[in-house]
């Protein structure tokens, strides 16, 4: 995976500077970037230990950006905006939210912008190398078939509740919503789970498996619409199934292009590997050698 690496892009844009107009780059050794009690460091001298600790580097990233785009163009592959937005959508939700995604990039100091790029290059890497795997007559349909639990849409049910210590407060909290009370306004007044009470107590849909058994036996028990009540090693809880969703098998013909993205994705080589192929199938010459 591509490395976050601030101070090596803030070198790339330095050689965009370098590789300006020469008229532009006549008088550099005369352009100071800063001084020191009154004695002055040139652009030249700021570049020069750039390229000295840095150029071999960036060297490598202009090539290894250069060889992606020779094999996207010669593949047909082009970025896919709608897809990244996808899954950024989903790592921002891995992270923990908007502030669990402020927290890594000041973890690693690095900015949205530039965890952007490096997520849209990583993918685009991903794309080619998949986009390179041969896919013989009837793979697909029979990767699906060995497979077919990942594409089954499962039962589950659209789930909230309130945590409480006890059974007679559980007991007293479900009179009060099946007489009309405000499930959200009940959750955050009364609700132990501080992951759930500031959102109603909301769980999403769940799929079976996913919480204690319990919880799980009177979930999937009710219609929709009903309450229930469920004690578990967390304490007792009101559940408020919401709607419910029928078990579905997976017809191959109505997913068959995401079941092939799979299936190359599990025959594709990692990135890292298919880097180092594009690397040996490459002619690459260099030229340059760091100033001594």
């Amino acid at each position: 995976m591509k490395k976050f690496n601030v101070v090596l892009l803030l070198f790339i844009l330095a050689l965009s500077l370098i590789a300006s107009p020469m008229t532009l780059l006549a008088d550099e050794g005369d352009q100071v970037v800063a001084t020191v009690n009154g004695v002055a460091i040139s652009k030249e001298e700021f570049h020069a230990t750039l390229e000295a600790q840095y150029g071999s580097y960036a060297l490598q990233e202009l090539v290894q950006n250069e060889m992606i785009r020779q094999r996207a163009d010669a593949l047909g592959v082009t970025f896919d905006g709608d897809a990244f937005a996808e899954m950024y959508e989903l790592v921002i939700a891995q992270l923990g939210g908007v502030q669990g995604l402020q927290m890594f990039l000041m973890q690693n100091n690095v900015t949205e912008e530039v965890f952007i790029g490096q997520l849209q290059w990583n993918m685009l890497l991903g794309d080619l190398a998949r986009a390179e795997v041969e896919v013989p007559e009837g793979a697909v349909e029979a990767f699906f078939e060995e497979n077919r639990s990942r594409y089954d849409e499962p039962e589950t049910v659209e789930v909230s509740h309130i945590l409480v210590e006890t059974e007679d407060e559980a007991k007293e909290i479900l009179g009060l919503l099946t007489n009309g009370g405000d499930l959200l306004a009940l959750a955050s007044e009364r609700s132990l789970d501080p992951g759930t009470a500031s959102q109603g107590g909301y769980l999403g849909v769940i799929p079976k498996g996913y919480t204690v058994p319990e919880f799980e036996e009177m979930a999937f028990s009710l219609a929709a619409g009903e309450y229930g009540l469920a004690e578990s090693n967390y304490g007792w809880h009101v559940i408020t199934v919401h709607a419910r969703n029928e078990a579905k098998a997976a017809v191959f013909a109505d997913i068959a292009a995401d079941v092939e993205r799979d299936y190359r994705g599990s025959k594709a080589l990692d990135l890292q590997s298919y880097l180092y192929k594009l690397e040996q199938e490459s002619d690459i010459q260099i030229q340059w050698a760091p100033q001594q």
